[in-house]
């Protein structure tokens, strides 16, 4: 009887994962549950073409997080890492490798723009080098005096979706999960990428999301190709 004890406590913590225990700030009482998408083969690569076509906008969420990690610390500035939740190890090279399998890819970037939390920008900088920043993508500071939810902050990426020249290549927006979905419907892992069509009046269709790990496959075929 211990045994089984033991045995469903372990399975318990188990379901209780570290990445589903930090805070979700897209998960509010009384909400709807999001669909979570999981592309099939055949829908990444259709989605890989679509993404090499450019002109669409990739929302990004920040890559895998520290676990356990600190409370983020609005009371301090957005660039101070020393004061919120940082990338993990994995989450830096995991931001790397997406990177790598965009390039490999030859999927065109116009801009990249982020979030000012440094989990955002670590993000960007890992994945692409060079980024701009937007005070409106960080993530929602309610028990800050003044401070938006997350209503707020999906309503605010929603403008800047609005605001966006769509050129030949695609645009980035490195953000945080409450907002990407509150502003899309978009239940984002850390790392994943969500891929949208903004139309010239600001209407936003959602084609899919994919992880790193969905376009490896792919970059190593084109690596190989390219020899």
């Amino acid at each position: 009887m211990r045994l089984l004890f033991l045995g469903l406590l372990a399975a318990t913590f188990l379901v209780a994962s570290p990445a589903a225990a930090q805070h979700d700030p897209s998960h509010q009482p009384g909400s709807a549950a999001p669909v979570v998408h999981m592309p099939m083969p055949g829908r990444v690569a259709l989605l890989i073409e679509q993404m090499q076509a450019g002109g669409l906008v990739l929302v990004i969420r920040h890559e895998r997080t520290e676990v356990p990690a600190r409370e983020d610390d609005y009371t301090r500035p957005a660039h101070d890492c020393t004061a919120q939740r940082n990338l993990s190890l994995a989450g830096l090279a995991g931001a790397g490798e997406t990177g790598v399998a965009l390039r490999a890819l030859d999927i065109p970037i116009d801009a990249v723009i982020s979030s000012p939390m440094c989990r955002t920008t670590e993000t960007a900088r890992m994945m692409f080098g060079n980024y701009s920043i937007e005070p409106r993508l960080i993530h929602p500071n309610p028990g800050v005096p003044g401070g938006r939810g997350v209503d707020g902050a999906g309503e605010e990426l929603l403008q800047i979706l609005g605001e966006i020249v769509i050129g030949q290549g695609n645009t980035v927006l490195v953000s945080h999960g409450g907002n990407i979905f509150r502003a899309t419907g978009l239940r984002l892992a850390e790392g994943e990428i969500g891929i949208l069509r903004v139309s010239p009046d600001g209407e936003v269709e959602v084609l899919g999301q994919v992880l790193g790990s969905d376009l490896g496959p792919h970059a190593r075929v084109a690596l190989v190709r390219s020899e």
